[in-house]
């Protein structure tokens, strides 16, 4: 069977505002560089914590499918300071307790006026999962990101 590509997250280029984002230490904003563009701020900033941004969707999911988590990056971070982020999808049964996640570390270059692109391969949901969260939690520095988009593909 084909895997469709759809993404199943809502609003990942903030367009229609935060909702149904959640987290702490965020806020959207106009993007720094595209005019009439929004993207999510997250920062870590003094003694405030951890700065955290996700969402959680109910399946069903495609079997047989793995997905792709997609997204962009702006490190805003000062040159002399390095950005530590973890992004990572976890799978939920129903009472929403991790059966499986995929975490990733992203240590984001600090390239001036551009934009990041990343993607990580989540394996096939297992046939328990009724829900998929997708959370990014920054230790370290200041963000911009956007486009983010969890789609299935085939294996």
């Amino acid at each position: 069977m084909a895997c469709s590509g759809r993404n199943i997250l809502i609003n990942g280029g903030f367009q229609k505002g935060r909702a149904p984002w959640t987290g702490k230490r965020i806020s959207r904003m106009k993007n720094p560089l595209r005019a009439g563009d929004y993207s999510m701020w997250m920062g870590v900033t003094g003694a405030g914590g951890d700065s955290v941004l996700k969402q959680t969707i109910r399946g069903p999911f495609e079997r047989g499918c793995v997905y792709y988590l997609y997204f962009r990056l702006l490190n805003v971070t000062p040159p002399q300071s390095q950005a530590e982020l973890y992004a990572t999808v976890a799978y939920l049964n129903e009472k929403r307790q991790i059966i499986r996640s995929t975490p990733l570390l992203i240590h984001p270059p600090y390239l001036g006026r551009k934009w990041y692109s990343y993607f990580t391969i989540v394996p096939s949901p297992p046939s328990n999962a009724r829900y998929v969260a997708v959370v990014f939690l920054l230790k370290k520095g200041l963000l911009f990101v956007d486009y983010i988009r969890l789609a299935s593909h085939d294996i």
